[in-house]
């Protein structure tokens, strides 16, 4: 977040620290963590940090998925914004189904907290109509898969977030900071144990829940900034951040 703007205060808090070493002769530990830092040599020698004994880099190598990235445009070619939103809705069932086939969960990330539920219900819409809904969405015949099913079903139905009760029928989830803590639990803990094959959510979930998924799905770029009061084009940070699941 060196990059954001909160990284006038990441560097004064860092400072202060060190000024405080060197004044009191007390040793403080700092320890910086980053998922998506190129220049990770800059940053260890900003915090003072070691390379000997106290810089430690993770590659690409280490990962259980190697990450590949497909960029797919769609561009309005004169349409309405209803069209468009159409259409990135059907491009998206087409990933998520790929990979529902392929045997792979899928987190599906959208920009705003309405669009979670918006993009669930088109899925299944879409999956309806095309008849792969109950064949791939929902648990097929193995048992992992119902059990986990048919534990997370009473838990489902005792919430009073009805979203989450109808996308639960369908075999996708629901997940952004306006639910419920207890609810985004659930959501993570579904998922988590195969009960839900897709999750529908923000950028939150991104941000410091370990919640991996083989395949990611970011649907738009453009978020929406109260500072900047209109629309702006997703970060390269959160991109990657989100990819990173």
């Amino acid at each position: 977040m060196l990059a954001d703007d909160r990284g006038a205060v990441i560097e004064s808090i860092v400072a202060r620290q060190h000024r405080y070493v060197e004044t009191s002769q007390k040793n403080i530990r700092i320890v910086g963590l980053s998922a998506t830092l190129p220049n990770y040599k800059d940053v260890a020698k900003f915090l003072h940090v070691n390379e000997d004994n106290g810089l430690f880099f993770f590659g690409p190598e280490h990962r259980p998925v190697p990450l590949q990235q497909t960029f797919i445009g769609v561009t309005d070619g004169g349409q309405s914004r209803y069209q468009i939103i159409n259409k990135m809705n059907n491009i998206c069932y087409d990933e998520v189904l790929d990979s529902l086939r392929r045997g792979y969960q899928v987190m599906v990330f959208v920009h705003s907290r309405k669009d979670t539920g918006g993009t669930a219900r088109a899925l299944a819409e879409i999956a309806g109509r095309a008849g792969t809904l109950e064949t791939h969405f929902l648990p097929s015949n193995n048992c992992e898969e119902n059990s986990a099913y048919s534990k997370y079903n009473p838990l489902v139905n005792k919430s009073r977030n009805r979203e989450l009760q109808q996308h639960f029928v369908n075999g996708m989830g629901i997940h952004h900071a306006g639910m419920l803590r207890p609810d985004r639990k659930l959501s993570e803990n579904m998922f988590a144990a195969g009960a839900i094959k897709v999750l529908c959510c923000t950028a939150t979930l991104a941000w410091g829940v370990n919640l991996p998924a083989h395949t990611v799905i970011i649907k738009g770029t453009e978020v929406y900034n109260p500072e900047k009061g209109g629309i702006v084009d997703l970060s390269i940070l959160d991109v990657m951040q989100i990819f990173g699941k």
